[in-house]
């Protein structure tokens, strides 16, 4: 019976033994990743190159071209008060002379094309050269191997075989999945490993650059978690967050900050508040030493897909030039152009019918103005 009592004693002692050596090495793993992911790479933001940039949506998919089947323009119809889909648009039907049942406001002058058609990218790559956008942001919704990957895998060949401009990535999506931290270690994972190399991928000092949508989505403990975790394995990255300025907690993890579209300010308050909101990122920037960008927009309409939907009128250029003049005057690096082609939502610059070749000629004019700021 003594021995026994022992023998318990002794298993006691070593499990709780044990626990406290786990425990130890727990603690001291969550300081080594605590400790990586708050060890941004350094970057000076006021030598780093200036760029104009243009979000690309590259999800469309045409049964006439080689996805073989309508995506996206085929775009539900929702009831935004019920959150409800009730009705779908129809591509194989004409509404006029010449024009599909697409779910846009505007219509592409390629038609509605498929991304992954070589003759729809040499355009969309010809063009941004031509009109002085220097790099196309992919929204990356993920999975890895899914559609949305494979078609960037596809842009990023292009770019490399045919010398077309940079191309990064805006990692989307988890947050309407519910992603778990887990999840998001992957998927970031395989895009740093999978395309960080490329020549084509934009980098800084080497460090590919990533931006990070609806960032707020995660609390800065779960993205030092992260991004310590992703650093631990090696790995060389640069993340831009689209935090607001007001959540300053998030500069300690992200080497930059950003908007996705200044549309939503717009409606709601017009240019004096996105004048302010741009003047709270610089300061918020040049006090974290972060890469600050500031987003133009021609406008905004997505009563095609959305019931009732929501307008910013273009005013035949206005809302473009309105939103390049701030741009400029705060003299980001890198100034964000929403969009190149997020038609769902109309804030197209891409070529369509109803504006023709106009948002572009007036991003060039603009482009060359910026890049011959000192």
């Amino acid at each position: 019976m003594r021995k026994s009592v022992l023998m318990f004693g002794f298993i006691v002692f070593i499990s709780v033994v044990g626990l406290l050596v786990y425990g130890c090495m727990k603690i001291q793993e969550i300081i080594e990743i605590r400790k990586m992911a708050l060890k941004k790479p350094e970057v000076d933001s006021k030598k780093v190159q200036r760029y104009v940039m243009a979000f690309y949506h590259g999800w469309y998919g045409s049964p006439y071209g080689p996805s073989k089947k309508w995506i996206h323009w085929n775009h539900w119809i929702m009831d935004t008060s019920s959150g409800k889909i009730v009705a779908y648009h129809n591509p194989e039907k004409f509404i006029s002379e010449g024009r599909r049942d697409i779910g846009a406001a505007d219509y592409p002058i390629l038609e509605p094309y498929d991304v992954r058609s070589e003759e729809v990218l040499e355009k969309h790559f010809s063009w941004a050269k031509h009109y002085g956008i220097d790099v196309f942001i992919f929204d990356w919704f993920g999975p890895p191997n899914d559609y949305i990957d494979e078609n960037f895998k596809l842009m990023l060949n292009f770019s490399e075989k045919h010398n077309g401009i940079l191309l990064s990535i805006l990692y989307d999506g988890y947050e309407y999945r519910g992603a778990s931290k887990d999840e998001v270690i992957e998927e970031l994972r395989y895009i740093i490993t999978s395309y960080g190399e490329s020549e084509k991928f934009l980098k800084i000092n080497g460090y590919p650059v990533v931006f990070i949508y609806a960032c707020e989505y995660f609390s800065v403990e779960s993205w030092i978690e992260i991004i310590g975790k992703l650093r631990r394995e090696g790995l060389k990255f640069i993340f831009l967050g689209d935090f607001s300025p007001e959540k300053t907690q998030y500069s300690k993890v992200f080497n930059g900050i950003y908007m996705y579209s200044p549309n939503g300010i717009l409606h709601s308050g017009g240019e004096n508040l996105l004048e302010n909101y741009y003047l709270r990122m610089k300061d918020i920037a040049a006090q974290e030493n972060l890469i600050f960008c500031t987003t133009v927009s021609p406008g905004y309409d997505d009563a095609k897909i959305r019931i009732p939907g929501f307008k910013v009128e273009r005013g035949d250029g206005l809302t473009y030039n309105v939103t390049w003049r701030l741009a400029l005057k705060y003299d980001s690096r890198w100034i964000l152009i929403c969009s190149w082609n997020e038609w769902h939502e109309g804030s197209e610059i891409e070529p369509s019918l109803e504006h023709g070749y106009y948002y572009l000629e007036l991003t060039k004019l603009y482009s060359e103005e910026f890049h011959g700021k000192l």
